[in-house]
């Protein structure tokens, strides 16, 4: 699960934790009005837990130039979180909505939600030193036609790569080079590709064949060859 740390010092002391876990960190949206779904943030902690939204666009994910740019102005508002502050006490939940605004996509959009912990009274008499944990959502919003297309393709260096030509990510993974279909072996790399974003596999693959690989998108899955 990937998540940020910020910490604030309140002088070196034993720690203090603002802990928090989410039920989901990966979303996928459709381009239709009124797309939503729910994340809930749990605070298992005996503290109250107070808590902040932040909202970034990805521009050109997977690429060399990929940027996280954050949306603050109202009008660049595609994707929306309700509430975007909350007030969590020690041991309850809340839920927070995401809704997309986006409507008739050629390719997926991409933005990520930072849920983040902001410093709230400390219950101890010591000198203490709160360690606060941001965790960042990761969400797709899809055209009704989206579909990924992978192919095999050299690069510089003779490298080769797995490609995307599609107009939504895909991730791959449990991938083989079979040199015949009794003959395979794995393949360590594995992650996801963006549209138009390209993987790269080591090995020696002079002899022919083809990678047979997983490959995910949302909810749904399939195993696929492609040929060298």
């Amino acid at each position: 699960m990937k998540h940020l740390i910020a910490a604030t010092l309140l002088f070196l002391a034993q720690p203090v934790w603002a802990a928090m876990s989410l039920d989901k960190i990966i979303l996928y949206l459709e381009d239709k009005p009124n797309s939503r779904e729910d994340i809930v943030v749990t605070n298992p902690d005996n503290e109250t837990l107070y808590l902040q939204t932040e909202i970034y666009r990805v521009d050109n994910p997977g690429q060399p130039d990929e940027k996280r740019v954050r949306v603050i102005d109202p009008k660049d508002f595609k994707l929306l979180v309700s509430p975007s502050k909350a007030v969590i006490p020690a041991g309850e939940q809340k839920r927070f909505r995401l809704m997309s605004l986006e409507q008739g996509l050629d390719k997926e959009k991409v933005y990520r939600v930072t849920f983040k912990p902001v410093v709230g009274d400390i219950k101890t008499d010591r000198t203490a030193l709160k360690i606060l944990v941001a965790y960042q959502a990761l969400i797709f919003i899809q055209p009704d036609s989206g579909q990924y297309k992978l192919s095999l393709e050299h690069s510089a260096g003779d490298k080769l790569v797995i490609a995307n030509s599609g107009n939504v990510n895909v991730e791959v993974s449990d991938i083989q080079y079979c040199k015949s279909p009794t003959q395979c072996a794995p393949v360590e790399q594995a992650g996801r590709i963006y549209s138009g974003a390209k993987l790269s596999v080591e090995g020696d693959f002079t002899a022919g064949g083809y990678l047979e690989l997983l490959a995910r998108n949302g909810r749904e899955s399939e195993r696929l060859k492609l040929s060298l």
